[in-house]
Formats: structure tokens, sequence, C-alpha cells
């Protein structure tokens, strides 16, 4: 609805606005995002933490290597050699059990670099926004700032000509100057957030050529609250991942149960024996089976239990924190869009018709040059707070999007 309101100003000016802009490289959201997902570094370094993750928890199921021994004994003639392969048999559960928790520790990680990564898109995603609404400020400054070099310039030629007022010449040109100063900072504000959205891209990428291009205007419904929060429990990787640590742990405190239950360990093998006269072969075997006297898992079980009842504390923490973050943004999008919206229809063109009543009744000298400024003033700072009411309801949209947990827009 702004974008609409001010559309025709923008298009306008657009040509004559900007030159450095209209000869830079133009990039939609889309085209952002998908940048941004093939070049970001950090999503990389997310991508790369899953992959040592599921490397790291293979380790914890996998049965103990078997170990080959060679030896041989000689004593009154007679020499025996031994060649035995032992190996531990892991029949009491606990590697199946560590398997599992394996699998939670991965989803949990999975389900943390989801909700980076959702923090991520927000970020460049406000970037973006700032950013356009930076170039449209730009705009909206430079038109603002057209009528009044003009009326600067017709009181210059008048007081040089001697028919108008030395102080109406001043006072245009302090103001002129007031407006030229904003402009500039505008220029700074509008560099500033062009490299911010170039940071998210890959280096050497010319940060200072991007250019966005869209609307602030927020036309997609809102869905109910209750939908959202819902969703959020669903989608949030901070809460999810706090789940899926407390399925490792409790796996972990199972696997940790089953130690008291010993593993055999087998050995077999090949015999020979040397004596005068006697060369023969055979086969050795044995079975021991460790006794768990002094490490049963008891200590293990015990700081699995721990880990299970502090992680069960955190979910709950997060599952309250999601509903309140759904909650207060939700609500702060409703009212920016309902302030937006309602200060775009109250504006209308009423600026810019009291910039021209204004600049009659000063020609006619019925107001002075205070008045016509001060019109002008206005009709330019109405237009600047729609917009800026248009670029914190685009905020609070990406904002209700990470306290989600996914893009709801």
């Amino acid at each position: 609805m702004i974008r609409h309101t001010m559309g025709f100003l923008l298009v306008a000016l657009g040509i004559l606005v900007l030159p450095s802009i209209a000869a830079s490289q133009e990039m939609t959201e889309a085209e952002a995002l998908l940048r941004f997902e093939r070049e970001n570094a950090n999503l990389q370094g997310l991508a790369a933490l899953v992959r040592g993750v599921r490397a790291d928890v293979r380790l914890w199921s996998r049965p103990s290597n078997p170990s080959v021994t060679y030896s041989q004994e000689d004593a009154a003639g007679t020499r025996d050699e031994f060649l035995l392969i032992q190996q531990s048999l892991p029949l009491n559960g606990r590697l199946g059990l560590m398997r599992k928790a394996g699998r939670a520790t991965v989803s949990s990680a999975e389900a943390e670099t989801a909700h980076a990564r959702v923090h991520l898109r927000s970020d460049l995603r406000a970037a973006f926004f700032s950013l356009l609404a930076a170039q449209e400020r730009l705009v909206l400054m430079e038109s603002g700032l057209r009528p009044l070099r003009e009326i600067a310039r017709v009181l210059g030629e008048r007081e040089r000509e001697g028919e108008g007022s030395t102080f109406d010449k001043l006072r245009a040109e302090r103001e002129l100057a007031e407006m030229e100063a904003a402009l500039e900072r505008a220029r700074i504000l509008l560099a500033d957030a062009q490299a911010r959205l170039g940071s998210f891209f890959a280096s050497g990428s010319g940060p200072v050529t991007v250019i966005a291009a869209g609307t602030l205007a927020g036309t997609a419904p809102l869905p109910s609250l209750e939908d959202l929060t819902a969703r959020a429990l669903k989608a949030r990787g901070d809460f999810l991942a706090e789940r899926h640590r407390v399925e490792r742990y409790e796996y972990e405190r199972r696997a940790a149960g089953r130690m008291i239950i010993p593993e055999p360990i087998v050995s077999g093998g090949m015999k020979r024996t040397t004596i005068p006269g006697l060369d023969d072969k055979g086969y050795a075997v044995s079975v021991s089976v460790p006794l768990p006297l002094f490490d049963g898992g008891g200590a293990l079980r015990a700081r699995a239990k721990a880990a299970v009842e502090q992680s069960e504390a955190a979910a709950a923490t997060l599952r309250r924190a999601a509903d309140t973050d759904v909650r207060s943004a939700y609500e702060t999008l409703r009212s920016y869009r309902r302030i937006a919206q309602e200060y775009v229809r109250s504006l209308g063109d009423h600026g810019e018709r009291l910039a021209r009543i204004s600049r009659l009744s000063y020609e006619e000298g019925e107001q002075g040059i205070l008045e016509l400024l001060d019109s002008h003033r206005v009709a330019l700072n109405s237009r600047l707070q729609a917009l800026e009411l248009g670029l914190s309801a685009k905020l609070a949209e990406i904002e209700l999007n990470r306290a989600v947990g996914e893009e709801v827009f």
C-alpha cells in the first residue's frame, strides 16, 4: 500500500536520481537469497559442522578392533608357538543403543544448523530491505530538494534585481543547505546498506554495486497466532535440537546400564609345538569374561541422567520462549501494518497540496518564507515517515519468521 501511494513519485524520479544505481546490477530478494545460498561462507561452515558430527558419532557404535598375538615359549628343549586372534563380542546391546544416541546427536546438530540458517537468511533479508529503503529514501530526498533549489534560485534572482527580500533569500539558502547535508547523509547510509548486503556474499563480489529491486509493501495475509505458535514448536531448531539431546542422553543412560552385563572376549588360533624329534601343530581357543566389579557404568548412568534432566529443563524454557517470541513478533507486525496503512490512508496527497497552496500564497503575499519552507518540509517528512513505517512493517515480518523458525512469508 505504501509502495502504491508513492509509486508515481518514485517512477518519475527513478531515471533522474541515483545515476550510479541505474548503472549497477539490480538484484531481487529471490536472487539475493539464491546467491546467498551459493556463496555464503557461514552456510558452508554449518554444512561442514553436520558432516563432522556424523563422522564423530560413527565411532560411538563401532565394535572394538580385533587383536593378533604371536607368542613363543621355549623351555627344556620344548618350544611352543602361538598365533592367536582375539575379539570381544558385543552381546549386551550397548552398541545398538549408542548407535541410536548417535542418530539423535546428528538430528540435534541438523536442527541447530537449520536454526542458524533461518537466522542468517533473516539477517540477509533485513539487509536487503534496509538497502531498498535507503534507495527510496534517497529518491524522496532528491525530490524534496528540487523545489527548494528552484525557490532559492528564484529568490536569488529577485534579490539581485532589487525586487526580493534578502531575508527570504538567506532563509531559503539555509533550508537548502540543511537539505543538501541531509541528502549527503542519506548517500552515506545507502553506501553502508550496500556494504552490509554485500557482506553476505563471496568476497570480491563488489558490494557497492549491489542494488535492491522490489517493494516494501507486505501484502501476504497474516496467519492466526495459534497456527504460528504450533508451527514454531515444529520448526524452531533450538527447541528441536534440545529435544533430540534429551533423546540422545536417554539412550546413553540406557547404554551405560548395559555395561553391567560383561562382554566375553574370545581368542582362537594355531599352536605349534616343537621338541627334539617331534614337530606338531594344533589349535588354541580361549574365552574370558571381564567382571564389572569396579566399573559397572554407574558413573556414566548418573552423568547421562543429569544431562537428561538438564536438557528437559532447557527444552521447557525454549518452548516458553518460542510462545513468547511468536506472540511478541505477531503483535508487533500487526501493529506496524495497521499504523502504516492508516498513516498512508490519512496522508493521501495532502503534503503535495499543502506545498502547492503555500507556494501560491507566498507568491500572492499572503504567507512568508517560513510558512513556504515549512510546507515543503512537512510534505517531505510525511513521505519519509511513510517509508520508515513500511520498512518497520517489513522488518517485523522478518522477525516473525525468525520467531517461528521458518519463513512464514
